[in-house]
């Protein structure tokens, strides 16, 4: 525990003379009474009491005021409190293989449906950012709170050519809380120049994890398996939906028949080595439970936690208490 004004607490020390200036002024009053009431008539004009009826209401009157002035000195506790850290990327696969219309309407608007759906039942206090892929990444959104600026974004996703698992996977992992600086192996950056980190502990990262939303095909791009490796190693967690149908279909893309392969067999390789989950199909059930393990990691944090208000209102209630009692046994508050 910590105060705002520590020097407040010395104040205490003059409780003590509080109450010998309170026993040295009840001590004058029974002289007083002593003095000019008639001896069979002292009782009624003297109803101090005996016991506790006279030391309660006393006890209670100081009680109130060391609690008032340990609220003046504002002291503050820092207990560990429960947090939900979950910090989720969305990760589109925007490739133009998304348009086969083997799932109604079409693969991408099923992924966009469940995106959506994540959005409305994750917890409110859950992270969530967004981003697409497709030769590359972009990250849209960075995890925020805010779930009307990642709804905008899912939006407006606009088909494009390939598929990047790997660049996903490196843009995900470094949008996500504390992770913007790490390093992906060499074989990942593309042509980027290698950036430096100071060496984090991995155990103190927060929960981390990306949903990937794809018909499970990587044709461009670095390895995949080396970019799941790396997020592993910064303790993200990926999660795969799997949006298309077995032994893929024939669809019209952009006005042409073409033959649109489905497979979820790469995708289920990257989940493990991450220890995420993998889902095909995307059930409404199995859909529930990856939310449910997405949207809430919750760890326990040190919180700063103001006392002064409390305080105040116990020393308060103890100033009511101690004045009801004097006033009922002794016809007046102390």
């Amino acid at each position: 525990m910590t105060f705002g004004f520590p020097a407040l607490l010395w104040l205490l020390l003059l409780l003590p003379l509080a109450a010998w200036v309170l026993w040295l002024g009840a001590r004058r009053r029974e002289r007083q009474a002593q003095r000019y009431a008639d001896p069979h008539l002292l009782g009624t004009v003297l109803r101090a009491g005996r016991g506790p009826r006279r030391r309660l209401p006393l006890l209670l009157q100081l009680g109130a005021l060391a609690l008032l002035l340990f609220a003046a000195a504002q002291p503050v506790a820092r207990p560990r409190l429960p947090v939900n850290q979950a910090a989720v990327m969305i990760a589109l696969d925007a490739s133009r293989s998304m348009l086969a219309d083997d799932v109604q309407p079409s693969r991408l608007e099923a992924a966009r449906a469940i995106a959506r759906q994540f959005l409305a039942l994750a917890p409110a206090s859950t992270r969530i950012g967004f981003l697409t892929f497709s030769d590359n990444a972009s990250v849209l959104v960075p995890p925020t709170t805010d779930r009307q600026e990642v709804l905008g974004a899912l939006n407006r996703v606009k088909p494009a050519q390939a598929t990047s698992f790997a660049s996903a996977l490196v843009s995900g992992v470094r949008a996500l809380p504390q992770r913007e600086n790490a390093v992906p192996p060499r074989e990942l950056l593309e042509g980027q120049p290698i950036p430096r980190r100071t060496p984090l502990d991995p155990r103190t990262l927060p929960p981390g994890a990306i949903l990937l939303l794809s018909d499970g095909i990587s044709n461009r791009g670095a390895n995949p398996l080396l970019a799941a490796r790396f997020a592993s190693d910064e303790q993200v967690k990926l999660y795969a939906v799997a949006v298309g149908r077995e032994g893929g279909a024939v669809s019209r893309v952009e006005g042409q028949l073409v033959f649109v392969p489905f497979d979820t067999r790469e995708l289920l390789r990257l989940t493990q080595l991450t220890g995420g989950q993998f889902l095909s199909p995307p059930d409404p059930e199995g859909l529930r439970r990856l939310y449910r393990d997405l949207g809430t990691a919750i760890r326990w944090e040190p919180s700063e936690l103001g006392l002064s208000g409390p305080v105040a209102g116990l020393a308060a209630l103890l100033l009511v208490l101690g004045g009801g009692l004097a006033l009922a046994w002794q016809r007046r508050v102390p």
